[in-house]
């Protein structure tokens, strides 16, 4: 969950789909929306939160803490580049603070940011043919497979000028950034503040995809008037227009012996997406064209928040209790609209099929939440705090959630301390009334909504909140005010994690042969309950095609269990202040219980609500431990830091089969100095030692990718592409 000074903040209207990195069905809080400018601290709450939070505080929150400076304020400029002279970022930022009355503030921010490509190339091996062959009478002639020579033919005239390094689906994408903030805040007589913030930003990304050879065009899509405007073939690229907005207003007080905060929140994301540079094999060109908009993506979010807090003097305990309570009010609202109707009729635009009329969607819902806590030092060593949440959502009925921690001094330099709570995660509306439709010649894939006729006839059923259970003790050791250590232990168990099912339909391409989608011969009788249960749907598949449908669902239990060391500490030396910290993080996430298949799909072969490639991205999405050390030195005007990452071992899947990477280690260095007259300089370089995406090994890589590419790259790696990177920066504070 991420919060601004304290309000929730909503997530993307985008929702992580079929391919979604061990997340499918999720939406994320994007934070480079919010301009660096005006963040004045960000605070990290780790542990379980829903008690106190609600909903997507299942694993903690993130609360952005806005400047609020009456006065004064900075501008900074900084760019670079990475070591190979590409993907150039270069930002403007800017603060300045204005009084409002005696006792107000106006604090307005902005940035600017442009960043350009970092191309990686893949490079096709030598034989691997880019064109069509050419026969005895000068026709264009089907490759075979793997874009071999077929008999008779001869290679195409256009081979020995083919660029073969155009399959560069390795890029950082371009974009430009714009981002808006403003925090206000107002004395209302002696006991009450009114204040406001509020964001706008607006980003446009380009991110290049797949080369489309000419070769596959002309005889993997059997679309040869393509040709006819892309004769080497094509590198479409898609693009999103992102606009956010949000906004708070509140007034805050104290009355009647409360601390009284009540508050009206909007927040809204809008995504439009555009396929650039393309076509369409199913239809005709020149004629047809070549830039699709393939729709849009809203998501809108009202809350309205009253929260009291207050101190007691019990008496009993050491220090007076305090009391909090609370309630909230939220209304969101999602959409998919449909794009132009070139952009998903038959194949769709090549790199993004667009949402058809089919998938157009306008739905919402409300929730309500009444909360309350309560916290104390029961003696003046032991700390006690509870609270409790009960939620109720429209569309899955109500939640109760609780927190408990504590903390005991055993020492002035020695404490305990110990969290047991419980949390949900609701299913986002966006995961609800997913739905996208892809073509390609191996056939058709659909994830259907989870409520409709489709999914519904293959057992789909409603989605649930995640659920979770957490668990932490730990021990902290302060013996000065320049040193910190602490040690945690933690558990959460998970229940009902978000995945997606095994796709069921079959492959009709070749009538002796039906298969299902991981070429597994089906029997009559097989294809039979397939045939009839997307019958019921109106769904049938005629001989020629290929159909695959799957829905978002709950797919099982996990447990993470895990221990993270923090130290940190603080030298005076001649030479300058030291800072030194370092961090590590050991943890093993296991699979409880998978899901039962549903009654309808029992029988068929290769069913599984948790695939292997989707129990991989959930148990090991992360490397299994990782460290981070770091220095910062400082001595009158001068700055330093250097950091240094080191990643565990991680164990990877593709086409089926298990490697693993090894350990990695990854630097950062920075330094900066005092100009004077308000001026600072600062210089550094990210990933000094340009440690890149490792490669996936030749034994985990199929066939066909063998056949025609030299090198594959692990792209769910903990390494980018990019390698290293420079920066400098320049800033003026006044």
């Amino acid at each position: 969950l991420v919060l601004v000074n304290g309000k929730r903040r909503n997530a993307s209207a985008y929702v992580s789909g079929a391919n979604g990195g061990g997340y499918p069905g999720h939406a994320w809080t994007d934070l480079a929306l919010i301009p660096v400018a005006a963040i004045d601290h960000i605070e990290v709450l780790r542990d379980g939160a829903s008690a106190l939070y609600g909903s997507d505080a299942i694993t903690g929150v993130i609360n952005v803490i806005l400047k609020s400076n009456a006065h004064g304020g900075d501008v900074s400029v900084e760019s670079g580049q990475s070591i190979d002279g590409d993907g150039t970022r270069t930002s403007v930022r800017a603060n300045i603070g204005l009084p409002w009355g005696r006792d107000g503030f106006i604090s307005l921010s902005g940035e600017n940011t442009r960043q350009h490509h970092a191309i990686r190339t893949r490079h096709y091996i030598d034989d691997y043919l880019s064109y069509p062959a050419v026969d005895a009478n000068g026709n264009l002639v089907a490759l075979r497979p793997n874009n071999r020579l077929p008999a008779g033919t001869t290679p195409n005239p256009a081979e020995a000028t083919r660029n073969p390094e155009a399959n560069t689906i390795l890029s950082s994408p371009s974009y430009a950034l714009t981002a808006l903030a403003v925090n206000v805040g107002h004395g209302l007589g002696e006991n009450a503040q009114f204040y406001a913030t509020a964001t706008a930003s607006d980003r446009d990304a380009q991110a290049i995809q797949n080369f489309r050879l000419p070769a596959t065009i002309f005889g993997t899509y059997k679309a040869p008037s393509v040709l006819n405007v892309w004769p080497d073939g094509f590198l479409p690229v898609l693009e999103t227009k992102e606009k956010q907005y949000t906004g708070t207003a509140g007034v805050k007080g104290h009355w009647g012996g409360w601390d009284i905060d009540g508050s009206l929140t909007g927040n809204r994301n809008t995504v439009r997406t555009y396929t650039r540079h393309s076509a369409n094999f199913s239809l005709t060109y020149p004629g047809a064209p070549t830039d699709f908009y393939d729709g849009k993506l809203d998501y809108q979010q009202g809350i309205a928040n009253l929260d009291l807090r207050r101190s007691v003097d019990v008496g009993a305990f050491a220090s007076p209790l305090e009391i909090s309570a609370g309630a909230e009010y939220q209304h969101e609202r999602y959409e998919r609209g449909a794009g132009q109707w070139e952009s998903y009729t038959g194949f769709g635009a090549a790199a993004f099929v667009g949402y058809s009329t089919a998938d157009a969607v306008k739905a919402t819902r409300n929730s309500k939440a009444v909360y309350a806590g309560a916290a104390t030092n029961i003696t003046s060593r032991w700390y006690l705090d509870a609270a409790a949440r009960w939620e109720d959502h429209s569309d899955f009925g109500s939640v109760s959630t609780g927190r408990l921690t504590t903390r005991f001094d055993v020492t002035d330099a020695v404490g305990v301390r110990a969290t047991v709570s419980n949390g949900f995660h609701a299913p986002s509306l966006g995961a609800q009334y997913y739905q996208a439709t892809g073509s390609c010649p191996c056939g058709t894939t659909l994830v259907a909504q989870v409520s409709s006729p489709a999914a519904l006839a293959l057992g789909a059923t409603p989605l649930q909140p995640e659920k979770a259970n957490n668990y932490s003790l730990g021990v902290t050791w302060d013996p000065s005010a320049s040193f910190h250590l602490a040690l945690d232990a933690y558990q959460i168990d998970i229940r009902g994690q978000l995945g997606q099912s095994s796709q069921i339909g079959y492959n009709a391409q070749d009538p002796a042969r039906i298969t299902d989608n991981s070429g597994t011969v089906l029997s009559a009788a097989q294809k039979n309950t397939i045939d009839a249960l997307l019958g019921t749907a109106g769904i049938s598949i005629l001989p020629g095609d290929a159909f695959y449908a799957s829905y978002f669902t709950n797919v099982g239990d996990t447990r993470t269990r895990g221990l993270e060391l923090t130290l940190e500490a603080n030298q005076e030396t001649a030479w300058g202040k030291l800072r030194w910290s370092y961090a590590a993080n050991v943890g093993r996430t296991t699979i409880q219980k998978v899901r039962d298949i549903p009654a309808v799909l029992q029988g068929l072969p290769n069913i599984n609500l948790l695939t292997k490639s989707s129990e991989y991205a959930l148990r090991f999405r992360t490397p299994s431990y990782t460290q981070v050390a770091g220095l910062g030195w400082q001595h009158g005007r001068w700055r330093s830091n250097v950091d240094f990452t080191y990643y565990g071992p991680i164990k990877r899947l593709n086409n089926g089969v298990e490697y693993k990477q090894p350990p990695v280690l990854v630097t950062n260095l920075s330094g900066s100095a005092e100009l004077g007259g308000g001026w600072s300089a600062a210089l550094g370089i990210n990933n000094v030692f340009d440690k890149r995406t490792r490669k996936v090994p030749a034994y985990a890589r199929s066939a066909t990718d063998v056949a025609s590419i030299e090198t594959t790259w692990d792209t769910g790696d903990v390494l980018s592409t990019i390698g290293a990177f420079w920066y400098g920066r320049i800033n003026y504070r006044f």
